[in-house]
């Protein structure tokens, strides 16, 4: 169980960097981070149809470190209600990708789906919201708060 920890946090700074260096930013990366669960496990779908079990085998399992990265990042300290929320449903959410990949359950798998770009639409508002609170002067700590508590917001009605 300890490698995974460790190659999801290890995947998730590479991401990080390698965003970083290209100019991304905090809440930006989140959704690069969800497009990355949604186009991993999209592949996984495919290869489970096509009973190419090799190939969903390495896709759910580049969606489940990203997932653990997501994880893994969560601040108890600064933002408790909200991480509570988000952890709430990446234990979901790893638990209902580990049974569609068990079961080699494509509707599962398609509600997975649903479930990680619904979150990650929110995390799109909210990086149209940064850009608009930029433009308008609103403080870091502010915009934070609110990013955080919208995706939280749709993370707990899944």
């Amino acid at each position: 169980m300890a490698p995974r920890y460790k190659n999801g946090v290890h995947a998730y700074k590479a991401v990080e960097t390698e965003t970083t260096a290209h100019g991304g930013k905090g809440v930006e990366l989140i959704v690069l981070l969800y497009d990355g669960v949604a186009e991993s496990l999209a592949a996984a779908r495919g290869y489970v149809e096509r009973k190419e079990f090799k190939q969903a085998g390495d896709c759910f399992t580049r969606a489940m470190t990203i997932i653990s990265g997501l994880r893994e990042t969560l601040d108890f300290e600064n933002g408790s209600p909200v991480a509570n929320d988000l952890l709430k449903f990446y234990n979901a959410l790893t638990s209902q990708v580990i049974h569609a990949q068990i079961q080699r359950d494509v509707v599962l798998l398609d509600k997975c789906i649903d479930w990680v770009k619904s979150v990650r639409e929110a995390w799109e508002e909210l990086v149209c919201r940064s850009d608009s609170m930029y433009e308008t002067g609103e403080g870091e700590s502010t915009k934070r708060l609110a990013a955080a508590r919208s995706g939280a917001a749709v993370a707990a009605a899944c």
